[in-house]
């Protein structure tokens, strides 16, 4: 049996109430929301492969909370995601009010 390294994947964000807002959005990931003196983050432990998950998470937060962009760092790399610039939502988004996916009830 071989252990799996996880990919740690951090997300800046511009303030406690936005950093907590992604945890939320992003929850069934286990995130965790860091504030260290000024600075804000969410962590992420990713076992699963799902980068390309959190980014869309992330893009659709960014939009909602009305951010251009942040900074997504993965392992030693970084990686700038800017907001979703059009008007669907993210799947998985009608869960926040929004509309349901169109073969959902």
């Amino acid at each position: 049996m071989t252990a799996t390294t996880p990919t740690w994947i951090r997300v800046d964000a511009p303030d406690g109430a936005a950093a907590l807002a992604l945890e939320r959005r992003l929850s069934h990931l286990h995130p965790i929301t860091i504030g260290l003196h000024d600075r804000w983050y969410v962590e992420f432990e990713d076992f699963d492969d799902r980068v390309e998950e959190i980014v869309a998470g992330v893009r659709y937060w960014l939009r909602t909370r009305g951010l251009a962009g942040t900074t997504v760092h993965i392992d030693d790399a970084e990686r700038t995601v800017e907001a979703e610039m059009h008007d669907e939502p993210a799947l998985g988004a009608g869960y926040d009010c929004e509309r349901v996916l169109e073969h959902e009830p």
